[in-house]
């Protein structure tokens, strides 16, 4: 039976090559594209799961409350908090802190020569670190490599680049051109699904020794990622009531005092990339929305869902074409359930062979896929037992999803009436083969909809004024390595680079526009009614910093050399002044606050600008007058970019011997926060236009088959004087009214589901009704392109040959 069922299949496969053709190359499609969204997907939820603990491993989120209101809710906390909580809870297995720094590291080689490098990743670690995470260490002792001040290790990328192919151990590294750090040890690199990337781990007793235990013991120094290792079985909810109960106790005194609250929050460790979206993330330009990324799993079932759909409209369209076989074999005496077998098995057959050209064509794009998304997605996933289980799900719901209704039809015609020639094609059919186009184009229309409002939201952001200008900027990483003169040498730094041909200005910053700000304080008004404060960003600038960056004061002025002392003084931005209370930025004028415990005064009021990217809004930052070493910001104003930086690299050799020379371009590093938007912008459009093509063909096959039914019916009509455009029309009438009517539907769907989506950005777009409109027409267009292909041909055709035989 099996083998019977086999040989029809192919006959009919042989004989219908068109519509098997169009079957097969819309399913792969769909299959094919479902598993790349599907491991992407994946990847994305794979980030932090590979430590076996990842389970029981949880961040401490800090929010800080000032005068009974939120202040802030940030992915860093206090040194105390994680051994307070080790201390007091036997629930608490290990904890372990990062303390992210940066700066020169350098190296002298056995030759005598020095070699150094700006390095970023680089943090201050607990050596519970490896008793909490999977981190690998191929080289030392993870029980004792970050014990001892001076101690660190480094990732193998790190220890080719310093050391070659000398053995590490035991080697001394000088940071900053400090005290030497002994290399213990060497870990594998991070795993790029890491949201904790470093590229050294320095013994944390190192940081204590520097800061006096205050690494230790603080409850207001946060800039501590800090993570704890709860035991098995403990409920996490019942922990928080608790640790919570602990923290009213212990520090409501202190809260009372400086009217403030504060919370301390355990939050999972494999959320984090996903759905922690928090001030000083480890990672933020690599943080994921995951609304967003599921969104794209339910692309990849409207694509498989899409070309099941075109297999039941064809294969119930055509099945009145095989009402005779159906038939002549219940005559024969085939039961109702070997018809139903037969039919199966096509189904089968057509998803095998579909199933494996998705293989292909996936092995084929994986590389280009990887690219597109901004990942190094493994290629491992392709041979995993997860990719080929979900293959075989994927083929299996194919077979019984667009197989069992075609089925059911074709092996319920009555063979009296069929033999008679009296098949009927139901209006019931009919209707289902229409409900099912709408669907298809419904979704049509909703995804192109969906990709546009997401251009114009990532194009949006990417070109409102930010309220300074990063255009032809260089930004210079600020020496390590600087002494007691270091002031006099920036002065004369920055004169120097004056005298560059096409230097137009160079400013000194803590901080530059893309940068989030780690400096933090607590601020409040020494006098007045409105004493209560609160913790705000800090940013050191230099007197050239408003000109250069072309910023506007609003009131008072910035820091100036003509008045001295303005050390002593600040700068708010609009925004900082209005978390001040200040009725309007004039009034802040003269008003003296208290900035962590130094008495400044406000002499100037800056117009806000968007330090961040606009999925931010935009923070409240006080200026402080700092001679800053860390960037410095040329303004330029020549295309001859070459010839700048080499008058640049040779003054900066004269003034900071020891320090490489580090830079990179302003507008490239701000709009880096944009990349993985931009990636997956393209990820959706793509899949989208994947999600139209397979519904074309759909369309495409079926008027095709559609038109053929008709041929006779168009014969009589040219007979009778009906003209071609009047016959296309007439075909293609049945296909554009369900085409229209999706439209319909799917407009107020794609409004109420992406303004959802735009409710999360607080700079937005508003979304135009042209939008839909234009998805409409573009919809209806690609269908009646689709159709009108078949129907053309079919109106075109001689009546002398369709009618003949009649």
């Amino acid at each position: 039976m099996i083998r019977n069922n086999l040989l029809i299949a192919l006959r009919s496969f042989d004989r219908q090559k068109s519509y098997t053709l169009l079957n097969v190359i819309g399913l792969s499609v769909g299959i094919a594209a479902s598993l790349l969204i599907f491991q992407y997907v994946r990847y994305e939820e794979s980030f932090d799961r590979f430590h076996t603990k990842a389970d029981r491993i949880y961040r401490i989120q800090y929010n800080g409350y000032r005068g009974g209101k939120l202040n802030f809710e940030s992915a860093v906390a206090v040194p105390m908090a994680g051994r307070a909580l080790k201390d007091n809870f036997p629930e608490v297995e290990e904890f372990t802190r990062f303390l992210p720094i940066s700066g020169v590291m350098s190296y002298v080689r056995p030759d005598g020569e020095e070699i150094s490098f700006h390095e970023q990743k680089m943090q201050f670690a607990d050596p519970a670190v490896f008793r909490i995470f999977d981190f690998q260490l191929i080289q030392g002792d993870p029980v004792t490599a970050l014990e001892g001040v001076n101690k660190g290790i480094l990732s193998e990328r790190a220890a080719r680049k310093y050391f070659g192919t000398e053995d590490p151990l035991g080697k001394r590294l000088r940071f900053n051109a400090g005290n030497a750090m002994e290399v213990t040890g060497v870990f594998r690199d991070v795993p790029e699904n890491s949201h904790i990337q470093f590229d050294f781990l320095i013994s944390y007793a190192t940081i204590n020794r520097q800061t006096e235990n205050q690494s230790e013991t603080s409850w207001g120094w946060y800039d501590f990622y800090t993570f704890v290792l709860l035991k098995p079985g403990t409920d996490v909810s019942q922990l928080q009531a608790k640790w919570d109960e602990y923290l009213l106790e212990t520090r409501k005194a202190e809260w009372d005092k400086n009217d403030e609250r504060e919370e301390f929050i355990l939050r999972p460790l494999t959320d984090i990339h996903l759905y922690s979206h928090l001030l000083y993330e480890a990672q933020p330009s690599q943080q994921r929305d995951g609304d967003s990324i599921y969104a794209l799993s339910i692309i990849a079932v409207f694509i498989l869902v899409i070309a099941w759909v075109n297999y039941i409209n064809l294969a119930t369209a055509r099945s009145f074409n095989r009402a005779n076989e159906v038939g002549v074999r219940k005559v024969m005496g085939a039961f109702r359930s070997q018809l139903v077998g037969q039919f199966m098995t096509e189904a089968l057959l057509l998803n095998l062979m579909a199933g494996i050209l998705a293989l292909a064509t996936v092995r084929v794009l994986w590389s280009p896929f990887s690219t597109l998304t901004g990942w190094n997605l493994p290629l491992s996933y392709f041979y995993s037992q997860g990719f080929w289980t979900l293959w075989l799900i994927l083929l299996v719901a194919g077979t019984l999803t667009s197989g069992f209704y075609p089925a059911i039809v074709l092996s319920g015609f009555r063979p009296v009436a069929v033999l008679k020639g009296k098949v009927v094609r139901s209006s019931g059919g009919n209707l289902l083969r229409r409900s099912l186009v709408v669907f298809q184009f419904v979704a049509s229309v909703f995804l192109i909809s969906g990709s546009i409002i997401v251009y114009q939201q990532i194009q949006y952001m990417k070109v409102q004024d930010l309220g300074l200008s990063i255009e032809r900027t260089i930004v210079l990483k600020g020496p390590g390595i600087v002494d007691s003169l270091y002031v006099t040498k920036l002065e004369a730094f920055k004169t120097e680079v004056l005298r560059i041909p096409g230097v137009k200005s160079i400013t000194a910053s803590t901080a530059i526009p893309g940068d989030e700000i780690y400096w933090t304080n607590g601020v409040r008004r020494l006098s007045g009614t409105h004493r209560s404060g609160v913790t705000e960003s800090h940013m050191g600038i230099d007197y050239d910093f408003v000109s250069s960056y072309g910023t506007r004061m609003i009131a008072g002025r910035s820091f100036d050399r003509k008045f001295p002392g303005d050390e002593k003084r600040v700068v708010l931005n609009r925004a900082m002044a209005a978390a001040l209370e200040f009725e309007n930025p004039a009034s802040a004028i003269g008003v003296w606050l208290n900035d962590g415990g130094d008495s400044v005064e406000v002499i100037g009021v800056m117009e806000n600008f968007h330090q961040m990217s606009l999925k931010n809004k935009v923070a409240p930052i006080l200026f402080r007058l700092r001679a800053s070493s860390r960037y410095y910001s040329v303004k330029v104003e020549t295309e001859n970019y070459k010839e700048v930086m080499a008058h640049l690299q040779r003054s900066w050799n004269e003034f900071f011997p020891g320090n490489p020379f580090d830079y990179f371009f302003l507008d490239q590093f701000f709009n880096r926060q944009y990349e993985k938007d931009d990636r997956f912008g393209q990820v959706f459009n793509l899949f989208t236009l994947l999600a139209i093509f397979i519904a074309s063909m759909g369309l495409f096959g079926l008027a095709s088959f559609m038109a053929v039914q008709r041929t006779k019916e168009v014969g009589i009509r040219k007979v009778l004087g009906s003209s071609v455009s009047g016959i296309v029309l007439l075909l293609s009438r049945s296909f554009l009214l369900p085409v229209v009517l999706s439209n319909l539907i799917a407009w107020p769907l794609a409004w109420w589901v992406m303004t959802g989506w735009l409710e999360s950005f607080p700079y937005r777009i508003t979304i135009s009704p042209f939008v839909f409109l234009s998805a409409g027409v573009m919809i209806t267009l690609i269908a009646f392109v689709s159709m009108s292909t078949q129907t053309l041909r079919a109106a075109l055709s001689k009546p002398s040959d369709t009618l003949r035989y009649e």
